[in-house]
């Protein structure tokens, strides 16, 4: 009766799910009799190996969930099919009988859990697997972009150095020329700027190339200068400005939190370019000892499942290679902080979250090695 119930059963499941079912005979014909040794002992745990081994198998099939839901049904219906026309021959009482398909109902029941149970974990362990695959990825992405941005900034350092050199000296000969002189002042601004995205960039590297000191700063007087950086722009789009901001010192790289602080900024001033309201608004307070400082926009929304990718290396929703949030991320975690994004119609807010005051000797200097 065993084999019949299983050839019955594999035949089944070829007809109903339109599959080749090649499960091999030792493990379809168990578990007929595991049901029929449970009327005399506990097969529990031998019904748990039988479970993993049939799991284990339907996962190298790909079967869906449902299938294999339907295999166990069409098992079902076929051991009763083949055992309840034999019941009269057996010399059994109608109490025997009721006890007989009780206990084997349970049995199949048993069956059904612990097989879509060893499923499960077979499908998590799979996942699992894949996720750190993709961290392996992920990671080994990050360390070619840390060996480029090194690479990078050795061949720019040097030329900028003597660019650097020569333009001092050419300030100081021209103090007497207040219109050479403000040329060059534009020109040196514009050089430091361009020096603070090279430390961008080697905020990905292994390569401690520029230490920037951890000091007590005025937030007031960071944000005034972050705000010359930005104004042409501001006014140039015709933008409303706006800053509601507690007058506090804070801990930090100073030129890392401006550069966060000029990105946030920039990106604001790009998803406002089309809106009918052009507004861009920053909030600072302290809280206990920590520090939060909001930036907000009334651009349009980001949906939802792009805010997780939004600080991922090269992704971007422009037509430029997306970084800069990468990098404030990165700038924002050596402080031991947080950065966030909650985005709804026509309002985005990126939430940085950092501690008041942190001893240096916890964080190390900005472009240390990770």
């Amino acid at each position: 009766m065993q084999s019949l119930i299983t050839m019955r059963w594999l035949q089944e499941v070829e007809d109903q799910l339109h599959i080749e079912f090649t499960m091999p005979l030792e493990i379809a014909e168990r578990r007929t009799e595991l049901i029929a040794r449970s009327l005399v002992e506990d097969v529990n745990r031998d019904l748990q190996i039988w479970s993993r081994d049939m799991g284990n198998w339907m996962l190298s099939q790909q079967l869906p969930l449902s299938s294999i839901l339907r295999t166990y049904q069409l098992y079902r219906n076929v051991f009763w099919g083949v055992v309840r026309p034999a019941l009269p021959f057996w010399t059994l009482s109608e109490r025997e009988i009721h006890h007989l398909e009780q206990k084997i109902g349970q049995s199949i029941d048993e069956a059904l859990y612990w097989g879509v149970y060893h499923f499960e974990q077979a499908v998590n362990a799979e996942l699992n697997k894949k996720e750190e695959m993709i961290s392996i990825l992920h990671n080994d992405k990050l360390t070619i972009l840390g060996k480029l941005a090194a690479s990078m900034a050795h061949e720019l350092r040097n030329p900028l150095c003597a660019i650097e050199g020569f333009l001092k000296l050419i300030n100081e000969s021209v103090q007497e020329d207040p219109k050479i002189k403000s040329y060059i002042d534009v020109i040196m601004h514009e050089f430091a700027n361009l020096n603070r995205q090279i430390t961008g960039f080697l905020s990905f590297s292994q390569k401690p190339i520029l230490d920037e000191v951890f000091k007590e700063v005025s937030f007031p007087q960071l944000l005034d200068e972050v705000e010359l950086l930005i104004k042409p722009r501001i006014i140039a789009e015709n933008i409303v400005f706006e800053r509601q901001i507690r007058v506090f010192s804070l801990h930090c790289y100073e030129e890392g939190l401006k550069q966060v602080l000029v990105h946030l900024f920039h990106n604001a001033i790009d998803a406002v370019q089309n809106t009918a309201v052009k507004e861009i608004r920053i909030f600072a307070r302290t809280r206990g000892e920590r520090v939060i400082i909001t930036v907000e926009n009334t651009g349009e929304v980001i949906p939802s499942h792009l805010l997780e990718k939004l600080y991922q290396p090269f992704f971007t929703t422009k037509n430029n290679a997306g970084i800069g949030l990468s990098i404030c991320k990165n700038i924002i975690e050596k402080h031991n902080g947080t950065i966030r994004c909650e985005s709804k119609p026509e309002l985005t807010q990126f939430i940085i979250d950092l501690p008041l005051v942190q001893p240096p000797s916890l964080l190390g200097p900005l472009l240390s090695e990770s």
